[in-house]
């Protein structure tokens, strides 16, 4: 029995080790620049890489919605995505959907049914989640024209209206 107690508590403690060690990671936060990752979109497809700083620090400000086809409050979130796209000007922000942890057909066939028109990043996986330290989709970013993050956690109507006051207010 104390044999099952101390393996216990050696696995605690190494479990509480690695928590904290991950907690030390650097997570980037509001004001903080961008973090770049390039995703291989199509598996067979070696020229089908594509990189956030494909999008990011191009001068426009980019709302970034990582989502995934089989996340109901995800899929909740597209008519706001879609009202800020159809009405904020596109000289000025991109809106970018990035598919984590999703099948590629699972994502292409729900973007379809969803009418996501506008930019996306497929078959990301957890790289992104990774970079972000995203604990939960759907998770909405707002990059500033300059790379550095304006905005985390952006849902319902404030994915438009933060987005504009921003544009009004530079």
């Amino acid at each position: 029995m104390k044999k099952i107690f101390t393996l216990a508590a050696i696995c605690l403690a190494l479990l509480s080790a690695s928590s904290i060690s991950g907690q030390n990671r650097s997570i980037p936060r509001e004001g903080d620049m961008f973090v770049d990752f390039t995703i291989q979109q199509d598996p067979s497809n070696p020229d089908s890489k594509i990189s956030l700083s494909n999008f990011v620090g191009k001068g426009k400000w980019v709302i970034a919605d990582f989502w995934a086809s089989w996340c109901g409050p995800c899929r909740r979130e597209i008519p706001y995505i879609r009202k800020a796209w159809q009405n904020l000007p596109k000289d000025k922000v991109t809106v970018l959907s990035i598919a984590v942890a999703d099948k590629l057909e699972d994502t292409r066939k729900a973007a379809a049914e969803l009418g996501i028109a506008w930019e996306q990043i497929v078959n990301a996986g957890q790289v992104p989640v990774n970079a972000y330290g995203i604990r939960g989709i759907p998770h909405i970013i707002l990059f500033a024209p300059d790379g550095k993050i304006a905005k985390v956690g952006l849902r319902g109507d404030d994915i438009y209206n933060y987005t504009r006051s921003c544009l009004e207010n530079k």
